[in-house]
């Protein structure tokens, strides 16, 4: 079920890297902004905020840059190995 060229998987795994990171990025967001609004005072800047955006994309772009094609051969193998043992 899921067998994805050599293209196809690069493309796959930098779609997926960057709508994982867009989803982190906006749950730091989103938590900041919650601080900013529930504390009496500003807890973060603007520069803050956009700055640890820009830091939380980054480094969630790198990490799931590693991490998503292992996902996607796990995968692989694992439906490879379901048509094996039938």
């Amino acid at each position: 079920m899921v067998n994805f060229e050599s293209k196809d998987k690069n493309r796959a795994v930098f779609l997926l890297s960057v709508a994982t990171s867009v989803v982190l990025m906006s749950l730091f967001l989103l938590g900041t902004l919650l601080a900013n609004i529930y504390s009496g005072e500003a807890f973060y800047t603007l520069v803050d905020v956009v700055m640890g955006c820009i830091f939380v994309f980054i480094i969630t772009i790198i990490i799931s840059l590693s991490l998503w094609p292992r996902v996607l051969d796990w995968l692989e193998n694992r439906e490879q190995v379901k048509k094996s043992e039938l």
